[in-house]
């Protein structure tokens, strides 16, 4: 995001909160405080690793005795607040998300009518602020962050989650990495990933999906008998990766050679480069279809890579937003 956008929606986001009468917390893009009787937590909506900065979130830990939202109740108020892309209730939180408009008027004035519209149904239905981890109503709770999920908790609750934090990463910590068994279950992980080339190649597909498959196994190889995923892990994983590939789209032509020519897959892999050097298969093709290859586990690989580092950095972590 470009110092123009970002000042853009930094001044989107303190008109928003000014009109509410909420706080806005800069660094983390956040919104929190009392509405109407009500504590919440506005953020911009995030699916996977990616935020659409102008489609909000609005989230409030609350309870009604002997009442839950059902998914009928949520499409029925769907249906009648065409401004809101979807209302879910999870145990003790309530989630509301609406449509995205770039245009800050809209989104300003759609902003203030959906949370006066959802703090009036919430109290119609009895609804009461509760600590979203323990359910204890009447109490003050503050907006934090848990290994990146937002999070409404008491005073006593996120200190209890925040023990456990520092007792999980100091654990994390002492385990040592058993370099040999990453290495083993990177393999595995590739060998996953050689199945999914040689069978979409032989249905006719050389599709990203393959590369995504090939990192994603090997990394998850690598940490599951490895017991963590360092960089170092990351780096071997990376080796297995091409090296696996390279080895994955020879014996998918060697499986094509067999067929043709009535030979054993075991010759006709050995026999490769000698079809090449004799022109039997176009090396253009060869190499260009094993490019084609590399390509999408780069497409694959790189975003699995940094979506596990970023993990892995806030994997564990709880702070406070406010």
């Amino acid at each position: 995001m470009n110092k123009r956008i970002a000042g853009k929606l930094l001044n989107c986001y303190q008109q928003l909160t000014e009109a509410a009468g909420l706080r806005l917390n800069e660094e983390e893009g956040t919104m929190y405080g009392t509405y109407s009787g009500y504590q919440m937590l506005v953020h911009p909506f995030v699916s996977g690793s990616r935020a659409y900065f102008y489609m909000l979130t609005v989230e409030i830990a609350a309870q009604a005795r002997n009442f839950s939202l059902t998914k009928q109740d949520c499409k029925i108020y769907k249906k009648e607040h065409r401004n809101v892309s979807s209302l879910a209730q999870n145990q003790n939180l309530i989630t509301m998300t609406l449509k995205s408009t770039s245009n800050q008027e809209k989104l300003r004035a759609v902003f203030l009518e959906e949370l006066q519209n959802l703090t009036s149904y919430l109290r119609l239905k009895g609804y009461e602020n509760c600590c979203q981890l323990c359910g204890k109503t009447g109490e003050d709770t503050s907006p934090c962050t848990i290994s990146g999920f937002y999070a409404q908790l008491c005073s006593d609750c996120f200190q209890n989650v925040s023990q456990s934090a520092i007792l999980a990463q100091q654990e994390s910590r002492a385990a040592g990495e058993n370099v040999i068994g990453g290495i083993v279950g990177a393999l595995l992980g590739t060998l996953i990933g050689v199945v999914c080339i040689i069978i979409l190649s032989q249905l006719g597909y050389v599709a990203a999906l393959s590369g995504v498959v090939m990192a994603v196994c090997t990394l998850k190889g690598y940490e599951m008998l490895g017991r963590k995923l360092s960089k170092k892990g990351i780096i071997i994983s990376c080796i297995l990766m091409i090296v696996m590939t390279y080895a994955g789209d020879r014996l998918d032509w060697a499986i094509v050679v067999a067929r043709e020519l009535a030979w054993d897959v075991f010759t006709s892999y050995q026999a490769i480069p000698w079809l090449l050097q004799e022109f039997i298969i176009e090396p253009s093709v060869y190499w260009g279809n094993l490019a084609m290859v590399y390509v999408f586990l780069l497409l694959g690989a790189v975003p699995t890579i940094i979506s596990t580092l970023k993990n892995k950095k806030i994997q564990g972590t709880i702070t406070r937003i406010d």
